[in-house]
Parts: C-alpha cells; sequence; structure tokens
C-alpha cells in the first residue's frame, strides 16, 4: 500500500504493504453514451496513496476512481512511483465532468524524489484513472461527464 506525504500542496506516496481486503468497485457509465467502466473505488486516504501501485496491468474499460468527500477541491499533483504501466488520468469537477486529462509514465526510480507530480492545473474533486491513450481511443475529452449507470 502507498501512504502520502504531504509537501506543499503535493501528495507523495510512500510504498506499505498492500491491503488484503477486497476492493470495492462501481460502474460508472459516461454522458449518455453506453461506454461503461469498472472501476475500484479509492476514498479513503490509505487506498487512494496505494491506487494502481505494483499493478502489471489493467484490463481494457477498468481502472481506478480517486473519490474525495471534501466540500473543498483538491489541488495536488499524483504520482508514478512503484507504479509499472502508464496510465491516463481524468480530473474530475463537483458535476464528475472532466477538466483535465494527462498521461502519466511509471516511474520505478530508487530515489523517490526522481519521480515526476502530474498536476491538473484546476481545481477538482476527483479523478479516474485508465490505461494510457484510453480517453483518446475512445474520443472522451474535456466536458465529458461520468455518472452511474442505470
Amino acid at each position: 500500500m502507498k501512504k502520502a506525504l504531504m509537501l506543499g500542496a503535493l501528495l507523495i506516496p510512500m510504498t506499505l504493504p498492500m491491503a488484503s481486503a477486497a476492493a470495492q468497485t462501481v460502474e460508472l457509465c459516461i454522458d449518455e453514451h453506453p461506454h461503461r467502466l469498472q472501476l475500484e473505488i479509492a476514498d479513503t486516504f490509505e487506498s487512494r496513496a496505494r491506487g494502481l501501485m505494483a499493478r502489471e496491468n489493467l484490463a481494457e474499460h477498468a481502472g481506478m476512481w480517486f473519490k474525495y468527500t471534501s466540500e473543498r477541491p483538491a489541488n495536488a499533483g499524483f504520482w508514478m512511483y512503484n507504479t509499472l504501466i502508464p496510465l491516463d488520468i481524468a480530473y474530475l469537477d463537483s458535476d464528475m465532468k472532466i477538466v483535465s486529462i494527462i498521461t502519466m509514465e511509471p516511474c520505478l526510480s530508487i530515489d523517490p524524489n526522481r519521480c515526476p507530480a502530474y498536476r491538473p492545473g484546476v481545481p477538482y474533486y476527483g479523478a479516474i484513472e485508465l490505461n494510457k491513450g484510453y480517453f483518446e481511443r475512445f474520443n472522451i475529452g474535456l466536458g465529458r461527464k461520468f455518472k452511474q449507470c442505470q
């Protein structure tokens, strides 16, 4: 499991043992489109800090939803320390609309300080990580909205 250390406004994860509990998942759709994603929920400090570390692969329509419960938006960056697969991250506003998309590369450096932080440049209330290139491949861009599937 990752643990995070705050340096200024930057969230810096550190490695901890993996949690043994099964991940909670949810199915989200995009706009009125039938496009469905199976997402693990990261809604605690520990699960958000662990993220997708040490995963060797991720199914095509699977990923992680970083949920925050604060009424104030977040502005910290994400990093890829000990993350083995390249990912796209979509930062979401309070209505679940995409406000920024960034591609993040794995960082396998022994020195975590050598891993770049990926900041959205806008406040956000959540983020969704999927395989690198996912948003482009499925024509999902800024302004698109996630919602519970029906």
